[in-house]
């Protein structure tokens, strides 16, 4: 009889630990699928970050088109891991405005790099879009093919973005009469290319400016010789009033004298 009591008690200790452990277990499982929750969200919002505040001379149309494919596989992989009526509806809106991207012939609008700030903030999101793209190759989501070239592009605007700034910052003293002001800043905006000089589009861009030099050269030029012109013939007038101011003077002492 104490054998099987025993033995019972056994059983019963047995059960109830592997009990403990299926209830670990599924807590723990039940951790994890919130953490992959969470990280998921987590990617949603990174995403959506680049898509909405990486202007579009950043942000080629292909590169575009799968951030939006692959916002839309992380709601995907929510609604399988938590299935979710706004997940649903949030993704539909992205499937909506993808769509519209795809069939839409409008021009996307660059965004002037008027400030410093917008640089570091903008070359900060390159940076993250960068390790996205890294994290996304070792997880099989995009190729190796389009990593290098979205990487490469990446690259080159990372320091176009610093020339852009002086670029916009230029034409503005252009704008305001400042021609000396804006020769330097232009030649600056050409410095900061100096990095990925060889690399498509560079030299694009670097003809342009060197050509905004020129023009503003060519037009400081015309300025001063047109000052010097008038500085010149400013001289001749006052030179002449001299000369008749002193022949006058001259007449009226000979009128006193007489």
């Amino acid at each position: 009889m104490s054998v099987i009591i025993v033995t019972g008690l056994l059983l019963l200790g047995g059960g109830l630990i592997g009990f403990i452990i299926y209830l670990q277990l599924k807590e723990q499982a039940r951790i994890d699928k919130l953490r992959k929750v969470a990280a998921l969200n987590n990617q949603t919002r990174q995403v959506r970050h680049y898509l909405d505040d990486l202007p579009a001379q950043y942000q080629p149309k292909d590169m575009r088109l799968w951030l939006f494919s692959r916002l839309l596989d992380i709601f995907d992989e929510l609604q399988r891991l938590s299935p979710d009526e706004k997940t649903r509806n949030r993704r539909q809106r992205v499937a909506e405005e993808l769509e519209v991207f795809k069939s839409s012939k409008q021009k996307r609008k660059a965004k002037a790099i008027s400030d410093e700030m917008m640089v570091i903030n903008l070359r900060r999101l390159l940076d993250s879009l960068s390790n996205f793209l890294e994290i996304s190759v070792r997880n099989k989501k995009l190729d190796k093919e389009t990593f290098e070239r979205y990487s490469q592009s990446i690259a080159f605007n990372r320091y176009k973005l610093s020339s852009d700034n002086k670029a916009f910052v230029a034409r503005r003293a252009f704008l305001s009469g400042n021609l000396e002001e804006a020769i330097e800043l232009y030649k600056k905006a050409l410095v900061d290319l100096e990095p990925i000089q060889g690399m498509d589009g560079c030299k694009e861009l670097e003809d342009k400016l060197k050509q905004m030099v020129v023009e503003i050269e060519s037009d400081l030029k015309l300025q001063q010789e047109e000052a010097a012109r008038l500085a010149e013939q400013e001289d001749e007038e006052l030179t002449e009033e001299w000369d008749k101011f002193m022949e006058d003077d001259d007449g009226f002492t000979k009128k006193r004298t007489f």
